[in-house]
């Protein structure tokens, strides 16, 4: 079966989650409207990946499935992670694409890792494109080390390699290396128009086919929801960013943003939580109050939140995800927002979808 919107995906279990038994509520109601793809983010607590991945291709029947994204890549060896990716592979019949970014510092020094630097990235790649082609692997290096490893299989039709990007340096390593780039959340549409343009080109200038690097644009959604379920959705989650300082200070940059105002929000919200204990992966312990996320919401600039987020009415929606298409995006994941929460704005999306432009483009992240 062919999914009605390819170019349309959605975050399963978006932020911290307590339970992950509602998952499979989601995969139900992602496949019902019609949603391409299930993206799924690595948690070290209730949101193991692996599980996770498993529950989607037993769940659904036609949705591509993206590990978006395996953080903290020295956590794995990478003989792992090429025995996870070809296991999905098969039981998906080629619906999956690996997702893999450099992950959390704040996570380094919690576990013990070290960084993800440029070339334990481009090694840790290599290493599992050679392992999905049945190759032997000897490697010592940043990636760790492998002495003979193989999967004893080779995979006719590997999955995609998909790389998350924070900022425009990600941007170039990715149109050099990888199958894809999944844009991170808060990216304004000429923020998301200047990446690609440097996907595209990277590409072009390392003899590879620009137009073959899929580009996938997250995009944090509260489309016809109560107000509190905006503060959750949107204000929330700008919150939960302000814990990751290198993150959120690319964020401002990429979007030409004052990093000015950024401190100050940060400092404001650091009086609300007080001395509330930070957690391992950022946004576990920050206020749900809705009064203060009130508060919080009054001092994020509205231009801000109207860049780089789609709030209100379905049509409004509807125009913030066809600007990432303008911009030059081939997918749009939804974020934050459960698939449920997406009816209104799916319902009108037939008559917006541009379909000329999508003619061709995208087959949803697996092969």
């Amino acid at each position: 079966m062919t999914a009605t919107f390819p170019e349309l995906g959605f975050y399963v279990l978006p932020g911290h989650v307590p339970d992950p038994r509602p998952i499979f509520q989601e995969i139900s109601d992602g496949e019902r409207l019609g949603l391409g793809s299930a993206w799924i983010s690595e948690r070290l607590n209730t949101k193991d990946v692996g599980v996770l991945t498993g529950a989607v291709i037993a769940r659904s029947t036609r949705l591509g499935i993206a590990s978006g994204l395996i953080s903290n890549l020295p956590l794995r060896n990478a003989l792992v992670v090429a025995s996870y990716a070809s296991t999905a592979t098969m039981l998906s019949e080629n619906r999956f694409a690996l997702g893999i970014g450099r992950g959390s510092y704040a996570l380094v020094g919690t576990a013990g890792i070290q960084r993800a630097s440029d070339q334990l990235v481009e090694d840790y790649v290599d290493i599992i494109r050679r392992l999905w082609r049945g190759e032997r692997v000897s490697y010592e290096g940043p990636a760790g080390r492998l002495d003979g490893a193989t999967l004893g299989i080779t995979l006719s039709l590997p999955p995609p390699i998909i790389m998350a990007a924070v900022g425009f340096k990600n941007c170039e390593w990715v149109g050099k290396f990888a199958d894809g780039v999944l844009l991170n959340t808060f990216w304004s549409k000429e923020a998301t128009c200047e990446g690609v343009r440097i996907i595209r080109q990277s590409a072009e200038r390392a003899g590879r086919d620009p137009k073959a690097v899929q580009v996938w644009s997250i995009l944090a959604t509260a489309c016809d929801v109560p107000e509190e379920v905006e503060l959750t959705y949107i204000i929330r989650r700008l919150n939960t960013y302000l814990f990751f300082p290198r993150e959120w200070d690319t964020t401002c940059r990429i979007n030409k943003w004052d990093r000015g105002v950024a401190q100050r929000l940060a400092e404001s919200l650091c009086q609300i939580d007080g001395a509330r204990l930070r957690g391992t992966m950022g946004d576990e312990n920050t206020s749900r109050q809705l009064d203060d996320l009130r508060r919080m919401r009054d001092l994020w600039p509205r231009e801000w939140i109207d860049a780089a987020t789609a709030t209100g009415t379905a049509e409004h929606c509807v125009r913030c995800v066809l600007d990432r298409f303008d911009a030059g995006a081939d997918g749009v994941v939804f974020h934050a927002t459960s698939p449920a929460n997406l009816h209104t704005l799916l319902g009108i999306w037939p008559t917006y979808r541009p379909h000329e432009r999508l003619q061709g483009r995208l087959q949803t992240p697996g092969r």
